[in-house]
Formats: C-alpha cells, structure tokens, sequence
C-alpha cells in the first residue's frame, strides 16, 4: 500500500470514529453524576450559518421591586451593562435595563405611565425580599402595592402573543430565620405570595442569599435570553423553584432536654411534613419558629439539613456552624458530630473535597470516642464517598462495608440500602457490571420497602448508569426518568442535575446532539446555581464532546480545557484524565498525532493509576487510532486488542463493538496498485 492511500482511507474511518471516541471520555462521576456544562457567563453556542446585520437589536427587561434592595437593583444594571457589552452586543444585541423610576414624568397616572413602559418591555423580573411594597397611588386599585400591579400588568403581558413580553421569572432574596419566624404584615404578604404560586405550580421561582448570587443569576438569565434571541429557540433551563439536594447523611437523634426541646421538635417535624408535600415556603417558616432563640443544637440542624436541600448553602453552613458551637460549649458532642457530619456533606456538595473529609474525620473521632454505632456508620459512608470521588476504591470499599457492619448489626435498613448501593458502585467502577446491578437492586428493594423516595431515585440512577454502560439505553433511558420525576417532585436540585446530563449522555450516544445539549445545560445551569464545581467540569466535559462532534474543535477545546482547571484545582484525577482523554481525540482530528499521544498517554497513566478499566480500554483504543494515523498498522493492532481486553472485561458491549470495528477496519483500506 501507499502511505498516502493509508491517509485517505484512516482519515474516513477518523471522522467515523470521532463521535464515538468522545463519548468515551464521558465518565460517569461517583454517585452517579454525569455531566461536563458550558456557564452562562460564556457566549451561548449558535448554530447554522447566520450572518449577523448591523442593526443592533435592543431588549428592555423591566425589574419591579419595593423599597429596600438597592444593592439588588444596582446589580441588575451593572450586569446588564457588562453582559451587553462583552457578549450581546457581539451578536448585534444590547439588553437594556429598566425599573419605575426611570419612566418619564407626563400626565396622567404615575403608576399607569409605569405599566405603560412595562408592556413595551420584552424581558420581566420580579424581585422581593422582606418588603410587599406601598400602596398604589389610586385608592380605587385592586392591587395592594405598586410592585402586585406591575407583576400582574407582566403577567398579562407574557399572555399576550402580541405583545413583545418574552419571559417572566421570580427572584426571591432569602429572608434571616429571625424575621421569618415572626414576620409581619409586609413579609407575610411575600410569605403568601410565595405560597400562592407554589400552590398554583404555573410558574416557577428561584431563591438567592447575597447580592453576589443575584449578579449571577441575572447573567444566567442573559445568557439564556440572548440564545433564544440568536437561534430563536428556548431550550435553556426555566428558572428553577426552590429545590433540594441529597443529604448524605441523615441528622442522628440527639439527647435533648424533653422539657425544653418537644414544641420545637414538633413544629420543625411538622416544616418537614410540609417540606415533602412541595409547601416550601410554609415549612421554611415552621424551621424557623423551631430554631429562633434555641440555645439547643437539634432544630437548628434540621433547619440547616432544609436549607442544605434547597440549595441555600451559605445559610445552611451558617446552621450547622451555630448548632457546632452551641454543642461544643454544651459538651454535648452527639450533636457536635451532627453538625460536622452535615458540614462535610455542603463542603462535598461545593467540590471542597479536603474540608469535607475534615469534617467527617472530625464526626468519626467523636462517634468512635463515644462508641456511637449509628453516627460511626454514617460517617464512615460519607468519608467512603470521598474516597471513592477520589478512586482510593480499596480504602472507599472498607469504609462502606465498616458503615454495612454496624447497620445490618443495628438493623438499620436505610443504612444498609446506602451501603449496598455505595459498594455497587465500586463494583461498577472495578468492572463487574453484574455484581453491581444486584447491590443496587438490594438498595432499591429496601427503599421501596421504606417508602424512601430520595433513595429509591438514587437507586434508579446508579441502574440506569449501569445500563449505560452495558449499552442497553431504552434500559438506562427509563431508569433516569424515573429517577428525574421523583427529583422533580421533591425538587431536589443535584438529583436534578445527575438526571439531565445523564439522560444527555443516552441522547448523545444515539446521535441526538440537540436533546445532549439541552440536557447538558439544564444540568450545567443548576450546578452553577449551586456552586457545584465537580459537577461543573464534567458538564463542561461532555458539552466538549458535543461540540467536537459538530466539528467545532476550538469551542470543543475551549471546554475541555475549562473542566481540566476545575479538576486540576479539584484535584480530582479521574476528571483530568477525561479531558486528556478529550484533547488527545480533538488533537489528533487535527492531524496533531504528537499532541494527542502525549494527551492520550496522560490519561491513560492516570486510569492505570486508579485501575479504571472504562478508562484504560478508552485510553489503549484511542492510542491504537494515533498509531493507525501514522500507519503503524502493527501497532495499533496491539493496542485496540488491549482496549479490547479491558472492555470485555468490564462488559461493555458499546466499546466491545467498536474496538472490534477498529480492528476490522483497520486491514481493509484497498490495496496500493
């Protein structure tokens, strides 16, 4: 054969290829997280071949707010500014902001001339805090503040399709527990409104602490604005009600003064029936009439675990740090232990790997020292977690089957399903796809049994990733949308988050880039929301992939190169060895066969590192393309029979055939005349 006849043919087999080699690098994350998301912060991706006119597109969006959210509404406008002038304007658009008092003083009514300005505006929020708003100025209004009668003009705006009113979001600014166990006539006027449109379910609402997450907010919105503006679709993420996260560890039964402590304890029992009936405002504000004044650690961590599920973090950290301090001046170390315990589950929930096992060391010392059965197997699952993020699997393995010791011993049948599914995902990661699948089959028996809603989508999850791997999607489809409606019912935000990217790696691997990318980016936009910076990387990761596989290898590169910093930064070495594996696959479509060995072989020394046999039956194919590419035919046969040994020995049948695809291709370029 000719070398350049060798080019011709392998250069097909490449393009064929790519898709596939991408997927590959698309790990699934411990507990069953998958993703790799671009921030709104970026330029939205724009597809088709637009050019753009010179005319520059102007938007209004409208703010309507009492008084008291300066900060907010200076925010508001300085984002606006910056966003038009470093991203919007670059796609001939200037969003541009506006409030009440910036309409003209004219004749007639103020409040109409503002109403007036409203309907012209193509972009509606509305923003409340502790304050309803004063009355209108017409005595004669149906309406109980000026800001009731702008939301209400918006609202009908948003229902008229002749009117240029295009989304309507609610912003929320949390409010001290203080101020919402008592809150007066202005708040409890909020309170109810939030209450309404709970119950109404039409529309959806987010909530934020600091004026700092308000700026980010409002750039996420932007960015999803300015996407529909270009591509003319809206396949961004709604704005998201208040929704929870997975708390690893349930709050331990804490010796509490009966005399004292059994209002309490009953009102916050009672905010956590109402929290699983959705009523989230209404059980936000039974936390805080159990936890105001208490000089006792107990309710003040169950409001925290609330705050903990409904992505409020900061204020949740501030629980459990309050609840840490009251105890340890109390000696009272069962609750110390509680409340480092759950301090480790947001600081793992941030990405902050290292303070996390901090704290659950912290909770394992004082439980041990007090021979506390039930804390230990708690926190021995918690440090197991860590562990495994970090793939010390062998260590991660005797931390779970120590917790499933002490739980079967104590016959406590929630812990035992988390152990069993903590340990079927180890067996996943160590290849044995069957074994797997009965541990969680194990968890999911005992959460049913149970009526655990949290755990049996979890369980849904992990199956649904073993299914994955196996390459039996309709299976793993199924199970992630079963695990997305529980989430969605009890709006759990990271359960949310794992079901989007993991339903966008099955639409990815059938070909459906469009259906990939929406759910990339509705996992990306709730990662973000929460600070969740492991779950930002592997959205990253995977919109990479997506990207490479339209063929734009800059953009693709671009977020690969976003996840390895986060990774690096995490020092979460499966996640590196995904981008390398990512941008070995991008070089080479390149014809930069030096730079995607050099990737390739980065990656690969990391998965041997960890014993990943995903990774390694990746790593060994994607080097057997590099040598192909060269022409060392030999050579490449070697390699894919090794990728192919670890595939096959993991079981899954998606790299089994297409390594055995490159093995048959490989001899069948036509033959030099």
């Amino acid at each position: 054969m000719e070398a350049g006849r060798i080019v011709i043919t392998v250069s097909v087999i490449s393009q064929i290829r790519f898709l596939f080699e991408m997927v590959c690098r698309c790990e699934l994350a411990w507990e069953g997280i998958a993703a790799e998301v671009r921030p709104a912060s970026h330029p939205p991706t724009i597809h088709g071949n637009k050019q753009m006119s010179k005319k520059i597109k102007r938007l209004k969006v409208f703010i309507a707010s009492p008084d008291g959210l300066t900060k907010e509404r200076k925010a508001f406008r300085d984002v606006i500014a910056e966003f038009s002038e470093s991203t919007a304007n670059i796609w001939n658009i200037d969003f541009q902001p506006f409030e009440g008092g910036d309409t003209l003083s004219d004749a007639g009514r103020p409040q109409e001339l503002i109403n007036e300005d409203i309907r012209k505006c193509d972009y509606f929020i509305l923003l409340l805090h502790s304050r309803w708003g004063s009355s209108p100025d017409n005595d004669s209004s149906k309406y109980t503040s000026g800001t009731e009668e702008e939301y209400s003009v918006a609202l009908e705006c948003y229902n008229d399709s002749d009117l240029p009113m295009r989304k309507l979001i609610m912003v929320f600014k949390g409010v001290a527990s203080e101020q919402m166990s008592d809150p007066g006539e202005q708040l409890q006027k909020v309170i109810d409104f939030r209450e309404k449109i709970e119950a109404e379910k039409k529309h959806l609402y987010v909530t934020f602490d600091t004026t700092k997450s308000f700026g980010k907010l409002i750039h996420k919105y932007l960015g999803q604005w300015l996407h529909y503006e270009v591509n003319g679709t809206a396949d961004q993420v709604e704005p998201l009600s208040d929704a929870g996260l997975q708390v690893e560890g349930k709050l331990e039964s804490i010796p509490q003064d009966e005399a004292a402590q059994s209002a309490n304890m009953a009102l916050a029992d009672k905010a956590w029936e109402l929290a699983e009936e959705g009523k989230l405002t209404e059980a936000e504000v039974e936390f805080a009439k159990a936890s105001v004044g208490q000089n006792q650690p107990g309710p003040i961590i169950s409001f925290g675990v609330f705050l903990d599920r409904i992505g409020r973090l900061d204020q949740a950290i501030a629980m459990y740090e309050k609840a840490a301090g009251i105890a340890e001046d109390q000696r009272n170390q069962i609750a110390a232990a509680a409340a480092y315990g759950n301090l480790g589950n947001v600081f793992q929930t941030r990405g902050e790997v290292a303070r996390a096992e901090e704290m659950y060391r912290k909770a394992i010392e004082i439980n041990e020292l007090l021979d506390r059965k039930e804390g230990m197997a708690n926190q021995y699952g918690n440090l197991g977690v860590i562990l495994g993020k970090r793939r010390d699997l062998d260590e991660a393995e005797k931390m779970f089957k120590k917790a499933l010791d002490i739980d079967e011993e104590l016959d406590r049948k929630e812990g035992m399903a988390n152990q069993y599914g903590n340990l079927g995902l180890v067996l996943k990661y160590h290849g044995d796809l069957d074994g797997a699948e009965d541990m969680h089959r194990k968890s999911l028996e005992i959460h049913e049994e149970l009526g655990i809603l949290v755990g049996i989508a979890r369980d849904y999850t992990n199956l649904g990733n073993v299914f994955y791997i196996r390459g039996d999607l309709d299976g793993a489809e199924e199970m992630h949308r079963k695990s997305l409606e529980i989430h969605e019912k009890l709006g759990i935000l990271v359960g949310m988050a794992r079901d989007y990217a993991n339903l966008g790696n099955v639409f990815y691997i059938r070909g459906d880039l469009e259906g990939a990318e929406q759910m990339y980016r509705k996992a990306l936009d709730i990662c973000e929301q929460l600070g969740f910076l492991e779950g930002m990387a592997n959205c990253y990761g995977n919109l990479g992939a997506l990207f490479g596989t339209r063929g734009d290898l800059d953009g693709a590169e671009e977020m690969n190169r976003k996840a390895l910093d986060i990774n690096e930064q995490l020092g979460h070495l499966e996640g590196m060895a995904n981008c390398y594996g990512n941008l070995g696959t991008l070089f080479g479509t390149r014809g930069d066969l030096d730079g995607a060995e050099e990737m390739h072989r980065k990656a690969l020394e990391i998965n041997e590192r960890l014993g990943l046999l995903e990774g390694m039956a990746s790593d060994y194919a994607n080097l057997g393309n590099v040598l192909a590419d060269r022409g060392d035919l030999d050579g490449a046969e070697e390699l894919y029979r090794k990728g192919l040994g670890y595939a096959e020995q993991l079981g899954s049948t998606p790299k089994i055939e297409h390594i055995n695809s490159l093995l048959d291709g490989l001899r069948e370029a036509p033959a030099a005349d």
